[in-house]
């Protein structure tokens, strides 16, 4: 397998006339490893499709709510939001650290609901989703103002860093404290602030936007995301903690729900000089349309699970609603292969 390096000196990439790309110098995938490919559900998607499509399907409108999306000014959260304005939300906030960049979204997102004709209201709120106080302020304003949020996005997000945990050249204690607040401490305030606003009995739905580093950043499946480990630990960390949110939680009060939102090219692989064509990166409608269902009682069987936005949502829950009755583990963050009071292992 030949390769060549691309002339930018900030670049990390390596163009891969073979099989594998490379990103930091290091294989995306190994030859054993394939993430296009899964048995989970026998249909993997790259895009968007009916069942997710708020367009095409009425069961999954949002009709009369209001719909927060942190980090939505571009990429992914934008995208999502105006996901949720096709869904007909009655309301789309969105979140951001620029005050220009909001507006730009917001524009984009009134211009999306006056094509469709839909009555959504757009507001764009700046905010940093990683800052205590700009968080409290956020909410505090929201309840000042009678506004109760039925979903919640976290999107918002800490961004890939190369470098291993601690070592020496690595990441440091502070710069990886750095990244959990980010990842962990922020989607943390923002959850407290959604689960005691409004009444108790009103449904709200949570949706974490994780990632699939969480539980592939090892050599043996990625060494380019095993040396950017700071990213999966901390994506992971968040990942355990919403899993405690949904196991206390009434899913007919608060609905939760993580998910994998695919590899989406935006402005962070820009940065890291990835072009366009050297992974296989998916569709932006696929997290976008995928966040919509998820935030709906259609999804109500994966509450509390971590799931990939690429499983065809009808199969899988042919295939699984069942069973996650009966198996409180699976496609849940923790211990794997470990389940029960007795500590036995799981088949």
């Amino acid at each position: 397998m030949s390769s060549s390096t691309t002339d930018d000196s900030n670049s990390h990439v390596t163009t891969n006339t073979g099989e594998i790309p490379t990103l930091f110098g290091l294989p995306w995938t190994t030859r054993t490893f394939n993430p296009s490919f899964s048995n989970v559900t026998p249909t993997m998607h790259t895009s968007s499709y009916p069942a997710i499509n708020p367009a095409l399907n009425p069961l999954i409108s949002h009709t009369g709510k209001t719909v927060l999306i942190t980090g939505a000014t571009a990429g992914i959260g934008l995208a999502m939001a105006k996901s949720f304005v096709t869904a007909s939300a009655s309301k789309v906030i969105i979140t951001g650290r620029k005050q220009e960049r909001l507006d730009k979204a917001v524009g984009i997102l009134r211009q999306h609901a006056k094509e469709l004709g839909k009555q959504t209201e757009v507001v764009g709120e700046k905010s940093d989703a990683a800052k205590m106080e700009e968080i409290d302020a956020l909410w505090k304003k929201l309840g000042e103002e009678g506004e109760v949020v039925d979903v919640l996005i976290l999107n918002a997000v800490g961004e890939m860093a190369m470098g291993r945990l601690c070592e020496e050249g690595g990441r440091t204690t502070v710069e990886i404290w750095g990244k959990l607040e980010a990842n962990l401490r922020g989607p943390m305030r923002y959850t407290e602030l959604f689960m005691k606003q409004g009444k108790k009995d009103r449904q709200k739905f949570l949706i974490n936007i994780s990632t699939a580093s969480a539980h592939i950043s090892h050599p043996e499946y990625s060494p380019a995301l095993a040396a950017c480990s700071e990213y999966g630990f901390t994506k992971a960390t968040a990942g355990l903690f919403f899993r405690y949110i949904a196991q206390q939680s009434d899913t007919e009060r608060l609905q939760v729900v993580s998910f994998h939102p695919g590899t989406i090219y935006s402005e962070m692989w820009q940065g890291l000089g990835v072009e366009k064509n050297i992974l296989p990166f998916d569709d932006i409608s696929l997290p976008a349309d995928f966040a919509v269902w998820a935030a709906t009682k259609e999804a109500r069987f994966i509450h509390g699970r971590f799931v990939w936005a690429h499983w065809d949502v009808d199969e899988m829950k042919a295939a699984y609603a069942e069973r996650f009755g009966k198996d409180a583990e699976l496609f849940r963050f923790g211990v794997c292969g470990l389940a029960g009071s007795n500590l036995h292992v799981t088949p």
